[in-house]
């Protein structure tokens, strides 16, 4: 970690989360440097189409890294307009999400062109200042603080307003922003090569599993087409089966915002948010208050996949239930396997092929994977001896590939955390950055 040196005079800014403040610095209110700009509805009619004058982003169009926003998923026409009181956000605008669980992951864009946004966004227009610094500023502003009461969190408006921000010197704002924009940029690309190493390592531990869910352990053992392209040739001894044939698979449950109740009231409702990496966590937790049928809460064993999200990729990542956390429901975007084999199938489910297939499942407008497209999937499956042997093997082999990739996860999440720490300091005026040469030389 660098040293940089502080300024020489600091006064208290009023700002609770911000504290003492270069003494030159001044204070105002969001109202005064900023113009807010709604999001649009945004009718089904309208979406699917890959090109058109306007971009029409949507919350899922912000969730990368980088500052500019370039390209999006849905586009309109200037016939599209016509008759659509859409509001149009002009370019370097700052967007942002304002209402559901998006608004907590406080990612920010700017625009390049005139563009559209739905309306789960807003924008925010600088009216003077430096683009860069405010973007960096904003980027540490918890849009959470603002937000209503409720189960479904939406921005309030007129608090944020209402509410406070800095204005250092144009100067110092450009002197921030091009400190940040090489800082950041140094620290994302040494994230990118960490993302680069664990998406290697989950690719090297998808190609043991879809070998060994597909072909066995047995190198020599002689092998018959199992019939379906994208699976090939299968040990002659292993049956090629749909998976309707062998367990059950029960969608979860539905409940109302009403049925939501705090933790020592009601039961945990199991989530997309709850697995990760193949285990289920706890945090960002839902309860409800309901009678819930035995049927709708998990048991040990059960296999819980993600069946419908509004993350494409999201789709298909899976849990295996353990002794812990039996007992729950589980929501109505996920779906619950259960059959005698799936230890087995835990492994099937997260090979490239399963991975593969459920991108055929999926369309423009809908991102599920149906109780039916389930079922009709073909597996090779072999006798339970035999998967017991390559569960054993399976557990082995993946184990030091997920050491080491929990290792690069937690070097990631240093590295995001010195970064916030950094911007941080620098658009609050903890570190004086304006004669750091090296950088801005």
């Amino acid at each position: 970690m660098e040293n940089f040196k502080s300024y020489q005079i600091y006064i208290d800014s009023g700002i609770k989360w911000i504290g003492l403040i270069p003494k030159h610095w001044k204070v105002t209110k969001y109202k005064r440097l900023f113009n807010f700009i709604n999001g649009n509805g945004f009718p089904e009619r309208f979406q699917g189409k890959n090109e058109g004058e306007f971009p029409f982003y949507k919350v899922s169009d912000i969730n990368f890294r980088g500052k500019m926003i370039t390209s999006a998923i849905n586009y309109v026409s200037l016939d599209d307009l016509k008759g659509n009181k859409w509001n149009i956000v002009k370019p370097n605008s700052i967007l942002t999400a304002k209402i559901g669980e998006a608004l907590k992951k406080n990612h920010r864009k700017i625009n390049q062109k005139n563009c559209l946004i739905d309306n789960n966004m807003m924008a925010l227009s600088l009216n003077k200042g430096s683009l860069d610094y405010y973007y960096y500023f904003l980027s540490i502003v918890d849009m959470d603080w603002y937000s209503n009461p409720g189960t479904v969190p939406s921005i309030n408006m007129r608090n944020l307003r209402e509410d406070n921000l800095l204005i250092p010197s144009l100067e110092e704002q450009d002197q921030i922003a091009k400190f940040l924009n090489i800082k950041v940029s140094q620290i994302d690309d040494l994230i990118v090569d960490k993302e680069k190493l664990i998406e290697l390592l989950e690719e090297k531990r998808q190609a043991i599993i879809t070998e060994a869910v597909t072909k066995g352990l047995n190198p020599n053992v002689k092998m018959k087409d199992s019939g379906v392209e994208w699976i090939g040739e299968i040990p002659e001894h292993w049956e090629k089966v749909k998976l309707r044939y062998i367990g059950e698979a029960i969608i979860g449950l539905t409940y109302s915002p009403t049925d939501v109740t705090s933790e020592d009231k009601g039961d945990l409702v199991l989530r997309s948010s709850n697995i990760k990496d193949g285990k289920i966590i706890y945090g960002n937790n839902v309860y409800v208050d309901r009678d819930i049928p035995e049927k709708l809460r998990v048991k040990n064993g059960d296999i819980i996949i993600c069946s419908r999200n509004g993350s494409r990729e999201l789709i298909g990542k899976c849990a295996l239930i353990d002794k812990e956390s039996e007992g729950h429901s589980f929501g109505a975007f996920t779906t619950v396997f259960r059959s005698e084999c799936n230890n087995f199938l835990y492994y099937v489910f997260q090979s490239q092929l399963f991975k593969a297939q459920i991108g055929s499942f999926l369309t423009s407008t809908i991102n599920q994977l149906t109780i039916g497209n389930l079922y009709s999937f073909p597996i090779a499956l072999p006798n339970m001896d035999e998967q017991k042997k390559i569960v054993d093997y399976l557990k082995n082999k993946t184990t030091d590939i997920d050491s080491t990739i929990d290792e690069q996860r937690i070097i990631i999440e240093k590295l995001k955390e010195y970064r916030q720490s950094l911007i941080y300091e620098a658009v609050t005026g903890k570190i004086d950055v304006r004669d750091y040469k090296k950088v801005l030389s």
